[in-house]
């Protein structure tokens, strides 16, 4: 593929490998993941994960229920179908998909579906609830937190 040069990050690894090397490496690991978040997508997604070149196709689920009028009701039919026909067409086509997940339980019900790409929440979500744990771990050292609306 057609890429620029980033070597700053761990895929290189920060700029302790020649580029050229990093260029040729870079270009056999890479993957497509294609995301879907809108039932015309969904409607499509056989076609879609019969793309060569797609390796994964992501599911939405948040963007999904609101874009479906049912917003954050993750359990919701509509929700239930799409990662369904998700789950149908890339076993069709041999991909892997996914989503987010919350819990380990809905990973659990997820993988029972052939999801094998699992996403546990977000960056800033995973610091937040670290922050909340310290917090928690130096109340009884009489220290406190002033909680901010942003």
């Amino acid at each position: 593929g057609k890429r620029g040069f980033d070597g700053g990050n761990p895929d290189m690894p920060y700029c302790m490998m020649e580029p050229a090397e990093y260029v040729v490496q870079a270009n056999q690991e890479t993957f497509v993941i294609i995301q879907l978040e809108e039932q015309c997508a969904i409607d499509r997604a056989d076609e879609i994960a019969a793309v060569d070149g797609v390796d994964v196709l992501m599911f939405g689920p948040g963007d999904f229920s609101i874009l479906s009028g049912i917003p954050g009701q993750f359990d919701h039919r509509l929700i239930h179908e799409a990662r369904a026909k998700i789950a149908t067409a890339a076993a069709t086509h041999g991909k892997h998909w996914g989503q987010p997940c919350g819990t380990p339980n809905e990973a659990r019900e997820l993988m029972d579906q052939g999801a094998r790409v699992l996403f546990r929440g977000s960056d800033i979500t995973t610091l937040k609830l670290g922050l909340e744990k310290i917090q928690a771990e130096f109340l009884s050292l009489g220290f406190t937190f002033e909680k901010r609306d942003c």
